[in-house]
């Protein structure tokens, strides 16, 4: 099968959306079909420079963040779309209901081309990222992701909550369930203690960390706050944040104030290190708002590294408290986080549960078993093509 991915963002631009359409590459290129992405030009060195499926927009750094590039309007990377007109295939598979999804949506309906397309995320949760009223914003979005959504043959999502979010919201066409990939072998063999000196931690040190894209949806600060509140009654807790992006300086600003030298900011984390950051964790602790089905949970729980987060829909929906996970009532914020941290800090019987629980988890995400379920996914919209014409 000639599968074309378009997305928005493509390693080695580090986020959850550019290593899961990574990996779908990979899984479907494993299992014999021919892959070709489309995607913006990184900031710096592209490691797929020389890989002839890999097809680059001219694009530009996105104002306040580190390394995610916005792909550059037509004009500017002809020679990129006369290589996609030149092109042919039996399935397309956006990443995202604008830009360059939108090319990709229509490359393929003028080519009667089956179109699926992925639903990552809450798209309403970024209307504050412009300058006018969210209210007036979030509607438009919202009416713009259904619209988008229902001019393809099949959407996928890897969350239920959000599969029937955009039901209710209008969404037409079949919206199936697709687990976001992880690869575990990737995450074999972590170097907790080279890590944890390389860091600065001792044998004493208790650390507490997260991993992931720094930006506001991810509400670190409320993770800089709980910790804040156990260093009052541990003070050989550390923080440790892996990571980078725009909300990076306040938050340094922030644990500064609050914790003063116990915590550590790394910086970006290049993928194929990630294992190291998380075990070199004794809690992995998140209060965002913003997920699906976030790869950092999965990988934190193949590596063995307890995880407590927000109830909020996309968490609560992988994590059952208790087994894989600590969950905590949003309302409860930093309070709530800390007293959870707290309990698998002060109960190795617990922690042990949860990283069992965690790798049973895990271990059905591997991206072998997502690639099969895309061939079934991308089998129902070719049906759907048919029947319609």
């Amino acid at each position: 099968m000639r599968i074309i991915l378009f997305t928005n963002t493509y390693p080695p631009t580090l986020n959850g959306v550019a290593n899961a359409t990574h990996l779908y590459r990979r899984g479907l290129s494993e299992r014999g079909h021919e892959v070709r992405v489309f995607a913006p030009a990184p900031v710096g060195e592209d490691p797929f420079a020389d890989d002839p499926f890999v097809y680059r927009y001219r694009a530009m750094l996105v104002p306040g963040e580190v390394d995610y590039t916005l792909a550059l309007p037509r004009p500017f990377s002809l020679r990129t779309h006369r290589q996609m007109q030149a092109l042919e295939a039996d399935i397309v598979h956006t990443q995202h209901p604008a830009w360059v999804g939108e090319w990709g949506l229509k490359w393929a309906r003028r080519r009667s081309i089956p179109v699926v397309s992925t639903a990552h995320t809450q798209y309403e949760l970024y209307a504050n990222r412009t300058i006018l009223p969210t209210s007036w914003i979030e509607p438009i979005v919202t009416r713009h992701v259904v619209r988008y959504f229902n001019g393809c043959q099949v959407v996928t999502t890897p969350a239920e909550w959000m599969r029937d979010k955009l039901m209710s919201r209008g969404v037409r066409p079949p919206v199936e369930l697709v687990a976001n990939p992880v690869d575990l072998e990737a995450l074999a063999r972590p170097r907790r203690q080279e890590t944890r000196r390389r860091l600065g931690f001792d044998d004493r040190n208790i650390v507490v960390g997260y991993l992931g894209r720094l930006s506001p949806v991810k509400n670190l600060g409320g993770v800089i706050d709980a910790v804040a509140l156990l260093a009052q009654r541990w003070p050989e807790i550390r923080l440790l944040v892996a990571g980078d992006g725009a909300s990076a300086p306040a938050l340094r600003k922030r644990a500064a104030l609050r914790l003063g030298d116990r915590a550590v900011f790394t910086g970006g984390v290049p993928h194929s290190e990630v294992a190291h950051y998380y075990a070199a964790m004794d809690c992995f602790a998140t209060a965002s708002h913003s997920e699906t089905q976030p790869l950092a949970y999965l990988e934190s729980m193949h590596v063995g590294t307890p995880l407590v987060a927000l109830a909020t829909p996309g968490a609560a929906e992988m994590i059952e408290h208790g087994v894989n996970g600590l969950l905590v009532p949003p309302q409860e914020r930093a309070k709530g986080l800390a007293e959870a941290i707290e309990r698998v800090l002060a109960s190795p019987e617990l922690a042990d549960r949860l990283r069992e629980g965690g790798r049973r988890f895990a271990r059905e995400h591997h991206y072998p078993a997502v690639a099969q379920r895309l061939e079934e996914v991308y089998a129902l919209a070719r049906e759907r093509l048919d029947a319609a014409q």
